[in-house]
């Protein structure tokens, strides 16, 4: 006698329309009378043929098959009818004498739910009916909540994709191939132009990917375009990257990342890499791989501080940088096999039957994976040979606005703790922004600025020889020893002037000098005629400039600046 909560149970009525095929009359007649006993519509048929056209013809809820049948057995039309069914669920449930495991295993393996054994119990029967009702019940709850976070995540995709969409910058100078193992990438790429003109670059690969990866993405966009605009050294953007990510992402995120500097006016491209796979620069008139970059610091958000180390080379022409996420080296193919460094280094040498280092890659790539399922986010940026184009124009966000009509002075002196903590070029394009001046005057004045800061400190102050910046080597001895000996930096300072006459004429005086002992200003310009990469800047300086003068045996400089939009 069955209990009072499983009578309970066996009193509910069952609804929807159920679909029965058997080949046998009678048992197809006795089943469909019972499960129209218990509230079914019943649809049958002698086959599984003419089961599957009437599966198409009616909104079946649950389907009751023979395993042999004519035409076609219960086991192709499970098959098919799973197929049909799409993202819903219908419970197939197989009915037969067979009560054998191979029966029973292939019967599942074929996409029926369950198996009910010849002669049927009734209450087994509406039991089984009552509880795949359930479980269809549940599925379409879940299929609906899936689809609502369908939706979200893509309203989340759109808003996080605008806060952090490509700059004109890495529109018109990169070629990025982005694509992520799911809606969100954890890869994220920024590229922006500095004021005087000259590219910062970050390739960055958050740990794992989807929305939890992606989320950090957007203060690190934040940052990277707010200081790279405003003239901030690499050093202090990846620093207060650091900072940020070290407080908002939880234990075990963090960023790896790659943070390229390419200079046109002092021809060097300088390297960070932070945990992620060798940058390469690679000759691309000769496609053979001239340098490499690996990883030479912990990546970003673990520590609170940590040691920004710049690897610096000379600029050469036909140099491409390529930048890599660990997506590509770790593609699987069908066999569970890595792309890996080997196939990447060939596919770079094969570049020379494609329009890009990129485009030779994603070949390789797609023939090497197969369509393998994608376990992680793979992205590669490529750096083209930007030094045989002419130099772009600056970001065109910035409005051109009139500067106020007043008379202003702008002055700092910088002792030597100061200069090891302070870049004052920064706070003096912070200064502009709130003077409203004019973004053509205000770039210029960047370049302007920053060279003759940059004299006073690394030549006069620190004593440093531009000339030993004659090839790559040169370039990584260079800024080894500057940081080298600013760490030891004891004494001097340097002292910068700016004022604005406020006249119609639109004039500014730059006036920077140095606790140096100063420098013979004729050889510094016969060098900068003989050399490619170093001694250009005071060149850059005079042809800006309406007037550029020294005095005090070099150590203080004097420049005299026409705004253009005056």
């Amino acid at each position: 006698m069955k209990d009072t909560e499983s009578a309970a149970f066996l009193s509910r009525a069952v609804k929807g329309n159920a679909l029965v095929a058997d080949d046998v009359f009678v048992h197809r007649l006795l089943l469909s009378e019972v499960l129209s006993e218990l509230g079914y519509q019943v649809f049958s048929a002698e086959n599984g043929q003419q089961a599957i056209a009437l599966f198409k013809q009616h909104p079946i809820d649950i389907v009751f098959l023979d395993v042999y049948m004519p035409v076609m057995d219960g086991y192709q039309a499970a098959s098919e009818i799973k197929r049909l069914s799409g993202s819903r669920f219908i419970p197939v449930i197989f009915i037969t004498a067979l009560n054998e495991v191979d029966a029973a295993v292939k019967c599942i393996a074929c996409g029926g739910d369950d198996i009910l054994f010849k002669p049927v119990d009734h209450s087994v029967l509406k039991a089984k009916a009552l509880g795949f009702e359930r479980i269809s019940a549940l599925h379409q709850k879940i299929s609906l909540l899936e689809t609502h976070r369908q939706q979200e995540e893509i309203l989340a995709e759109r808003i996080l994709s605008g806060a952090i969409a490509n700059s004109q910058c890495a529109d018109q100078e990169l070629l990025i191939w982005l694509n992520s193992a799911s809606t969100f990438s954890g890869d994220v790429v920024f590229a922006e132009y500095r004021p005087n003109g000259d590219i910062y670059t970050l390739l960055g690969d958050f740990t794992g990917h989807g929305l939890r990866a992606a989320i950090g993405a957007m203060p690190v966009a934040e940052i990277f375009r707010n200081m790279t605009r405003k003239g901030y050294s690499g050093e202090a953007l990846l620093q207060q990257i650091n900072h940020r990510l070290y407080r908002l992402l939880p234990t075990g995120m963090f960023l790896a990342a790659t943070f390229v500097e390419l200079s046109f006016q002092q021809k060097s491209v300088r390297v960070w890499n932070g945990g992620m796979p060798d940058l390469l620069i690679v000759d691309g008139q000769q496609h053979v791989l001239r340098q490499r970059v690996p990883a030479n610091s912990i990546a970003l958000g673990i520590q609170a501080e940590i040691d920004i180390h710049f690897s610096s080379f000379a600029w050469t022409p036909y140099d491409h940088v390529l930048l890599f996420s660990d997506g590509v080296l770790d593609a699987l193919n069908q066999a569970g096999e890595m792309f890996g460094e080997a196939r990447l280094l060939q596919a770079l040498s094969a570049k020379v039957e494609q329009s890009s280092y990129i485009a030779a890659v994603q070949q390789c790539l797609g023939e090497f994976c197969q369509g393998a399922e994608q376990a992680d986010d793979i992205s590669l940026v490529e750096i083209p040979n930007l030094l045989a184009k002419p130099q772009a124009l600056l970001d065109q966000n910035y409005a051109a606005r009139p500067l106020a009509k007043a008379q202003w002075q702008w002055q700092l002196t910088l002792d030597a703790l100061s200069l090891k903590a302070i870049n004052p070029v920064p706070l003096f394009m912070n200064t502009l922004d709130e003077l409203k001046t004019n973004q053509v005057d205000r770039n210029t004045l960047f370049t302007v600025v920053g060279e003759l800061f940059n004299n006073a400190f690394e030549h006069g102050v620190l004593q440093l020889d531009s000339s030993m910046k004659h090839s790559a080597e040169g370039f990584e001895t260079y800024y080894r020893l500057r940081k080298q000996r600013l760490e030891q930096l004891k004494q001097g300072w340097v002292r910068l002037a700016i004022c604005y006459d406020g006249s119609g004429n639109g004039i500014f005086t730059i006036d920077i000098a140095d606790s140096g002992v100063g420098f013979d200003e004729a050889e510094v310009i016969k060098q900068a005629k003989q050399s490619y990469y170093y001694g250009r800047g005071l060149h850059i300086v005079r042809s800006l400039c309406q007037q550029l003068s020294f005095s005090e045996n070099g150590s203080r400089a004097k420049a005299v600046y026409c705004c253009q939009s005056e």
